[in-house]
């Protein structure tokens, strides 16, 4: 989340390279490298080539959601997991706890979509301003 708002945040034109990145929020270059890697896969950032590439954010920050990242590097959140390794649980469609813990991962999962890249550039600014005070 940190290098998707600092991203946004230099809101330049030009692709920003993991070098920089990880100078700047103090990240190991191969741990971005290997993050980076997966939001392109993912479409959340695009990559450019050479000497001068680097990242820049696929769509605008008000576009990307915590959810649509967390989903990208995470998979789903399942709390209710109501497989034992490779099998069904034998009481799947009778259990008392599941429907709620569906509405719970539905509600978690809704609140992560409002969170956008945006909300949280939004949130820090917010939290300077009061440290300034």
């Amino acid at each position: 989340m940190r290098t998707l708002v600092y991203i946004a945040q230099q809101k330049q034109s030009e692709p920003i390279s993991s070098t920089r990145v990880s100078t700047a929020l103090g990240i190991p270059k191969n741990f971005l490298r290997r993050i980076f890697s997966i939001l392109i896969r993912v479409g959340i950032l695009n990559a450019t080539e050479g000497a001068r590439g680097g990242v820049t954010l696929a769509k605008s920050p008000e576009q990307i959601s915590v959810w649509e990242i967390i989903r990208g590097l995470q998979g789903e959140i399942k709390i209710c997991n109501s497989h034992h390794g490779k099998e069904l649980c034998k009481d799947n469609e009778v259990c008392v706890m599941r429907k709620r813990i569906i509405e719970i991962e539905d509600l978690v999962i809704s609140e992560f979509q409002k969170i956008t890249i945006q909300t949280l550039i939004d949130d820090t600014m917010s939290m300077t301003a009061l440290q300034l005070e």
